[in-house]
């Protein structure tokens, strides 16, 4: 005992003997090592978290006023054709088809350009991005936006792939952090054009298709809904199976699925093709109440109700309540709304 004793008194000698040295073995490692982390930006941050935007609004009585044109959409050198979108805080966020680019505006400033244009050196036919959304999830502490979210409407690629958007030597880039395929036990509950959409205060995944191979309104055609819990975005890969749904229904089939967004258990989305003559083809939207699975309010022409003709292709919130969707060719619109009785 008295030898342990006599050992312990030496190093306690020795460290009082060089403080400063002893201080410094320690603290330059571990700087080091948490200054690594920082630089390459590789580690998760758990606990800071995206609420989404919301609509505040008394959805029971929303009613669109108008739709008006505020600026163009930018043009790279190839005129790309521009579908999902979604808003982080006063963010515009767009995808370009086949996941070409990504473009970023400032609604505060969207006659101005993007802010942002994020070439992704990706051309992929295989992907139609027609709907996106940004998660509840930050990658990094690092980084600027959320996981973003995009539903490939393919007729082979049936997934919704989490990307991350991060900076690197100053410039915006993308790189894939998870797939969720949404998979069947059967043809019988087979669904087709399928996208998601998100319900941030359920933290809940929707998955949206047609019963039949057509997206074109048919009296047999319906969309089918199946909500999931959205997985943990550190796992890779994730099979969602349909028979394990938290919840399934079906709502009647609209012409030509377009993007959306789910405020306070509500889905706002838009369908169809630019077209004036054909009642089919004309721009629609409609709120569907997801807890009450019924459409609450349903425009079945657009060109009619506001003179407008043009493919809109998604509907997205920003942080002042303001809703924005792009037209194609290539005009982003402002969709005007009211959700007080008696002023229309």
């Amino acid at each position: 005992m008295s030898k342990w004793k006599n050992f312990l008194n030496k190093v306690w000698s020795w460290l009082k003997k060089y403080p400063t040295i002893i201080t410094l073995c320690i603290l330059v490692p571990s700087l080091a090592y948490v200054l690594r982390y920082a630089a390459t930006n590789e580690y998760y941050y758990y606990n800071y978290y995206f609420d989404g935007e919301q609509l505040d609004v008394d959805e029971e009585n929303f009613r669109l006023t108008g739709i008006k044109k505020i600026a163009n959409v930018y043009q790279t050198s190839i005129n790309f054709s521009y579908q999902g979108a979604s808003c982080y805080q006063n963010y515009y966020a767009i995808c370009a088809d086949n996941f070409e680019a990504i473009i970023i505006y400032d609604t505060n400033k969207m006659n101005k350009g993007p802010v942002h244009i994020i070439e992704t050196g990706t051309v992929n036919t295989d992907w139609h991005c027609n709907q996106m959304f940004f998660g509840p999830d930050f990658y990094s502490a690092h980084d600027k936006f959320p996981l973003l979210y995009i539903s490939m409407e393919s007729s082979k690629v049936h997934s919704t792939i989490a990307f991350r958007i991060y900076q690197l030597g100053g410039e915006y880039r993308v790189a894939q952090v998870q797939k969720l395929t949404l998979e069947f036990d059967d043809d019988k509950g087979q669904l087709y054009f399928m996208n998601s959409y998100y319900d941030y205060e359920d933290r809940t995944i929707y998955y949206g298709g047609y019963t039949k191979n057509t997206y074109m309104k048919e009296a047999d055609n319906f969309i089918r809904f199946y909500t999931f819990e959205l997985p943990d975005y550190r796992s890779s890969e994730e099979a969602l199976r349909a028979s394990e749904s938290l919840a399934t229904f079906e709502l009647p089939s609209e012409t030509a699925t377009q993007g959306g967004f789910i405020s306070d258990h509500h889905l706002y989305q838009t369908f169809s093709f630019n077209s004036k003559d054909n009642p089919l083809r004309a721009p629609k939207m409609r709120v569907v109440d997801l807890y009450e699975r019924k459409i609450i309010l349903d425009y079945q022409d657009l060109w009619k109700d506001f003179g407008v003709a043009e493919e809109f292709e998604h509907l997205a919130v920003n942080n002042e309540g303001k809703l924005f969707s792009v037209g194609n060719p290539f005009n982003i619109y402002e969709f005007e709304y009211t959700d007080k009785i008696g002023e229309l």
